[in-house]
Formats: C-alpha cells, sequence, structure tokens
C-alpha cells in the first residue's frame, strides 16, 4: 500500500498480475484525505455562494419593488401639483383635462407592477387628493363636480380591471412554468426509470433461476428473499415514475363497474388479511360506463393501499361506488390517523409523501388519471377520524368541476 498525493492511497494485488501488463494488477481507491476536505471545502464555498445569490436576489427585489413605489409616489405629487394650478377659477380648458388624465398614468403603472391590490390602492388615493377639488368646482361650477366624480369612477374602475387581469395573467404564467418544470420532470423520471428497469429485469430473471434451480439452505433461502421483496419494492418505484413520466393516452370502452370493483377486492384480499385490516366493497352503479378500465383500477390501487397503510389492525377500508346518468363516483374511505391540516394541499404534489420509503406518485398519478377523464378528486380528513377521498368521473364525456351539485362526496358522520 503506498501513500500518493491528496490523500489517495494506492493497493497492489498481485494475484492478479497478467505478464507483460503489470499495470491490470493495480487499483485506486480513494480514501479520506487532504483531498475530499478541498472537496467539502469547495461543496462549502459553492453554498455559500448560493446562500449569497439567494439574499442578493432578495435584495434587489426590494430594491426594484422600493424603485417603483417612489415611481408611482411621485408621479402622483407631480401631476396633484399641476393639476391643483387650475384649481382657481375652475374653468373648462384642454390643459385641466389632460392633467386630470395624467392620473391614469400612475394606476396603470401600480396596477400591472403591484396587480389588483395597487390597482385599487393608488386609485382609492388619487380619488382622496381630488376630492377637495371636487367640492370646490362643486359650488361654482356644478359640470365640473360631475366631471370630477365620474373621473373618480373611472379611476377605479381602470384600475381594477388592470389589476385583475395582470393577476390573471401572472398565474397563468406560474401555472405554464409548472406545467413546463412537471414535463421536463417526467421526462427526467421515464429516463431514469427505464434504466432501473433494464438493470431489474435480470437481477430478478436470475434471482429466480437461482430459487428454482438450485437447494438452497435456510440462510441462503432467507438471504434470497430479502433480495426479492426489496427488488419488487424498486420494480413497484419504476413502474411509478414511468407512470408518472409516461402518460398513455386513455383507452376509453365499456366498463362494468361491478365488475371492476369485484376484481379490486380479488387483488387485495391478500393484503389486506396479512395486515388484519377489513376491506369493505359496495358497487350500487348497474350500468356500464365508459372509462380506461387499467388505469382507472390504478388510481383506485393506490388509494386504497393509501387508505391500508393508514389503517390500525382491526380497522376497516371501504370502497364505495355509486353513478347516475352523468357521472360515475367512487368513494375510499379509512380508520386513520388522518392527515393533518398542513399537508391536504401537498398530497397531489409530486414526490410529496410522509412515509418512511414511499415516492410521493400515487396521489399525483391517481389525480391525473382522475382529470384526464374531465373528472375530479376531493379528500376531506380529519386528524384521528380518518380520511375519505371521492374520484368523480363523467360518463357523457363532459368535465365535471367540484362546484358541481351532482354526486358530491357526503360528509362525515352521514
Amino acid at each position: 500500500m503506498y501513500q500518493g498525493k491528496g490523500g489517495i492511497r494506492w493497493t497492489v494485488k498481485r494475484d492478479t498480475v497478467e505478464p507483460g501488463n503489470e499495470k491490470s494488477g493495480y487499483y485506486a481507491e480513494h480514501c479520506r484525505g487532504s483531498e475530499n476536505r478541498r472537496h467539502s471545502q469547495s461543496l462549502d464555498q459553492f453554498g455559500s455562494s448560493g446562500l449569497r445569490a439567494e439574499r442578493l436576489c432578495k435584495k434587489e427585489k426590494g430594491m426594484d419593488r422600493s424603485k417603483k413605489i417612489r415611481v408611482i409616489a411621485g408621479s402622483l405629487v407631480v401631476i396633484s401639483v399641476v393639476h391643483y394650478l387650475y384649481l382657481f377659477p375652475v374653468r373648462l380648458s384642454v390643459t385641466r383635462e389632460l392633467v386630470s388624465r395624467a392620473y391614469f398614468f400612475p394606476i396603470i403603472l401600480a396596477a400591472l407592477w403591484f396587480g389588483f391590490r395597487g390597482g385599487v390602492l393608488v386609485p382609492v388615493i388619487v380619488s382622496v387628493i381630488c376630492l377637495p377639488y371636487s367640492i370646490i368646482a362643486k359650488g361654482q361650477h356644478r359640470v365640473f363636480f360631475y366631471d370630477e366624480i365620474l373621473q373618480m369612477f373611472l379611476f377605479i374602475l381602470v384600475g381594477v380591471i388592470v389589476g385583475i387581469l395582470k393577476d390573471r395573467e401572472q398565474r397563468q404564467r406560474t401555472f405554464n412554468e409548472k406545467l413546463q418544470a412537471l414535463a421536463a420532470l417526467g421526462e427526467t423520471m421515464a429516463s431514469l426509470a427505464h434504466e432501473m428497469k433494464n438493470i431489474l429485469i435480470p437481477i430478478r430473471g436470475f434471482l429466480r433461476r437461482i430459487r428454482d434451480n438450485h437447494s438452497l439452505d435456510n440462510k441462503v433461502a432467507a438471504y434470497l428473499e430479502i433480495v426479492d421483496t426489496e427488488s419488487a419494492k424498486l420494480d413497484k418505484i419504476t413502474q411509478d415514475m414511468l407512470s408518472f413520466g409516461r402518460f398513455a393516452p386513455l383507452q376509453r370502452k365499456e366498463v362494468e363497474v361491478s365488475s371492476l370493483v369485484e376484481d379490486l377486492k380479488r387483488m387485495l384480499h391478500d393484503e389486506f388479511r396479512d395486515s388484519r385490516v377489513h376491506l369493505i366493497c359496495r358497487c350500487e352503479c348497474r350500468t356500464p360506463v365508459n372509462l380506461d378500465a387499467e388505469k382507472v383500477r390504478q388510481g383506485l390501487v393506490n388509494l386504497l393501499q393509501n387508505a391500508l397503510h393508514a389503517s390500525p389492525k382491526g380497522g376497516e377500508v371501504r370502497l364505495l361506488a355509486d353513478c347516475d346518468r352523468r357521472a360515475v363516483k367512487f368513494v375510499v374511505e379509512d380508520q386513520g390517523a388522518g392527515i393533518p391540516a398542513a399537508n391536504l394541499d401537498r398530497i397531489f404534489h409530486p414526490f410529496f409523501t410522509t412515509k418512511a420509503r414511499g415516492t410521493g406518485l400515487g396521489l399525483a398519478i391517481t389525480q391525473r388519471i382522475v382529470r384526464e377523464h374531465g373528472g375530479y378528486i376531493q379528500v376531506k380528513s380529519v386528524p384521528g377520524n380518518g380520511t375519505r377521498f371521492t374520484l368523480v368521473f363523467p360518463i357523457l364525456g363532459e368535465t365535471l368541476v367540484p362546484s358541481d351539485d351532482f354526486l358530491r362526496p357526503n360528509t362525515k358522520g352521514d
């Protein structure tokens, strides 16, 4: 063993040296040393630089905001001074009209820079500034008074409209950025999951051959059982990543909801029995519906497995199905600890999970399946009193929204 530069130790492995190729018997082991310390210092410096950049960015945003406020305030002061120069005598003139219309400049700027709040606050300030002028004008020329009142109303109206449009544009831009980020994330996940799948296929295949074709003692068999279990979990993770990253188009066909519910009950019976949790299924829908049965089954399996993991031993998980002429509804209820209120808005985000070994993709996939069908998903959870998920799928191909009065999920205690 030799100590080289940078804390690298070289180990000579003599038994693998081939004649004429002495270098083939050497391999390097990179250990902790000064090189690692330099890497750590570089990472620390990189992290510190990132924090400084973030603070600088926040500081620049604050300065930019203060500059905008100063521009709006300055323009209000200048316009107000010029406006009040024409206070006496009150007279109709092109200059006065132009000066009074100049208030639209800070109003529109405030709405464009600060959205609805700026579009409301600045017109109110302008109206307060113009109010004394209107009162004085009332005593001299009533027409000027009504003209000023109408103009204050237009100030507020224009500010509100521009502010609302700006907020809507900002929300749409944020939504588009999220969609682009999710699309890029989905492509990355799909590529990664594909490579993981390619690795898992031979591992699990050779594992089965070893278990089938060799007589193994108990200890080796137990080790192989662990390998099989863990590789199955990894296979489930890759399946979730592929499902989220490469969402195939829907394959709609007529489905008997009762048959779908029975299939789910048979599929999950052993898993629920082993966990000593009762699975209760009930279907009140006797009409065939037009759905992608495989995807709907996948979404319900995700919910039922989550309910199983959240349920105590001896608890119950209910799957209820119902329909009418417009939609079919599935309800999954459990008697677990519930979801904290702080997490309810995040449970459908990709990779958000409170499980120690979860991927955080199950609910995101389920929500995507429901939305692709034109339906919606709702959740009601009471800490300590379980959780209820309601999935609503349209039958007629229309898009449903949660505000529909039809097929709303019942509240707890019905």
